[in-house]
């Protein structure tokens, strides 16, 4: 993970709803369910939309934004359909602040 994950705990910044960090047993719960959806990828899950599925993961480079539970597949093999990717974890966070601001707290 990118320092900016570390730092963002450090500082508290956990809770941006709509979206929130994963850690702990949390993460590694989700971690598993991706590798078990998606072998091989090795994607690492670091936060979650509380409005929808989507989850956001590291890719050692970039950050992809995923649904992992709305699978498709053909022939059984899963498709890894990417929603959102950004080039770095300060680009991904930059819009976790958008969606913070436009997101409905009524």
């Amino acid at each position: 993970m990118p320092p900016l994950y570390a730092h963002m705990i450090e500082c508290g910044v956990v809770d941006l709803d709509p979206w929130h960090l994963l850690r702990g047993e949390t993460q590694v719960r989700r971690a598993r369910h991706i590798e078990q959806v998606f072998p091989g990828w090795g994607i690492v899950p670091f936060a979650r939309r509380t409005d929808n599925d989507d989850v956001a993961c590291w890719t050692g480079s970039s950050v992809v934004v995923i649904d992992d539970w709305d699978v498709w597949s053909t022939d059984g093999k899963p498709i890894r359909h990417v929603q959102d990717e950004y080039p770095s974890m300060e680009e991904w966070l930059l819009a976790a602040v958008r969606d913070f601001v436009e997101f409905d707290w009524s």
